[in-house]
């Protein structure tokens, strides 16, 4: 039994598609630490991580999606080809993983956990904490117009994200005196980029107009400039430099224009509805977030991964990691703290 003295901690985990298999990384950690959740809930992925951790079988999970490649993801894909609902059943790859589980229903789990999803027709925020832990997780897991709806109880169920992205506010209800939450859609730049100084922020179109502006013009000095290569032709070392130089804006020009014409370029389907659920979710759990704050925030860098890219689960595992080793020390001083 745990003494009055210690704090009853609550996993707080949040959605973000592939994104979310940095929470396994999060709680491998915490797990070193030795600290040990009371209660658990979860949203969207949070919730298939969620659920996995309740019930002892988070390596179960991580030896599961670090196989992941692309075909292997494919041919979980139920394509609904009926469209009804969404492009995708959401069936398949929770009854794959489920398979064989231990724990059929969620009152059986040794901790206490709960899936938040969403009901479609009234808008309300749904707390699943009994019946088929399966279902419960598919319902909470399903994207909208991506996964098609989940029928539960005689509500139709979508992903939790749309109402309450990181559901530190269900670990308080559940009894939890201490929350730690993992949040892994706020660090939304890519890392690469961030890290270079290149993420910048259109203002305007006038931008657009300067970029279009400075192709023609550095077309047009390169163009003027590179006849008269050949006035330089007699001294050998001015004629490289010459030659260095035009190839140097030559290199600028076209990096000019590989980054217009990937803007240029429309997003797919897939990418548009999770870029949009992103935006309203990160934009919807600040607002949650200031009327019930974590003690405890967890971020890991995976800005860089798609939140289709399920097949990078290694990599957002190591990175949940990472952050989690980062905050070490202010995480026991959190928890811990008298």
């Amino acid at each position: 039994m745990q003494s009055s003295d210690q704090p009853v901690i609550g996993l707080a985990l949040g959605s973000g598609a592939a994104k979310g298999f940095a929470h396994i990384g999060v709680l491998k950690v915490l797990d070193e630490m030795g600290i040990r959740p009371s209660v658990v809930a979860g949203t969207s992925m949070g919730a298939f991580v969620g659920a996995a951790y309740a019930a002892g079988c988070l390596d179960k999970m991580e030896d599961w999606v670090r196989q992941l490649d692309n075909w292997k993801v494919f041919s979980l894909l139920d394509i609904n080809w009926s469209l009804s609902g969404g492009v995708i059943g959401g069936i398949k790859p929770f009854r794959t993983f489920f398979e064989d589980f231990e724990f059929t229903d969620i009152e059986e789990l040794p901790l206490p956990f709960t899936a938040v999803a969403t009901d479609l027709h009234s808008g309300q925020e749904i707390w699943l904490q009994q019946g088929n832990l399966q279902d419960a997780v598919s319902a909470s897991c399903s994207i909208p117009g991506l996964l098609s709806p989940k029928s539960l109880a005689g509500r139709w169920l979508v992903d939790g994200a749309v109402v309450n992205p990181v559901p530190v506010d269900v670990c308080r209800a559940m009894g939890a005196t201490t929350v730690i939450a993992v949040d892994v859609t706020e660090d939304a730049a890519p890392r690469g980029k961030r890290e270079q100084g290149e993420v910048r922020s259109v203002i305007s179109t006038r931008s657009s107009s300067a970029e279009e502006l400075a192709l023609e013009v550095e077309s047009e000095e390169i163009a003027r400039l590179e006849p008269e290569n050949d006035a330089h032709s007699e001294d050998p070392g001015v004629a490289s430099s010459f030659t260095r130089l035009v190839e140097q804006g030559r290199e600028q020009l076209n990096s000019l224009r590989s980054r217009r014409e990937a803007r240029a370029t429309p997003p797919g389907m897939f990418d548009t509805m999770r870029q949009a659920m992103e935006i309203l979710e990160r934009r919807h759990k600040r607002t949650r977030m200031m009327g019930s704050p974590p003690d405890v925030l967890i971020m890991p860098k995976v800005g860089s991964i798609g939140g289709n890219e399920y097949a990078r689960a290694g990599e957002a595992i190591e990175l949940g990691e990472t952050e989690a080793r980062r905050l070490r020390t202010w995480i026991e001083d959190m928890v811990y703290r008298k």
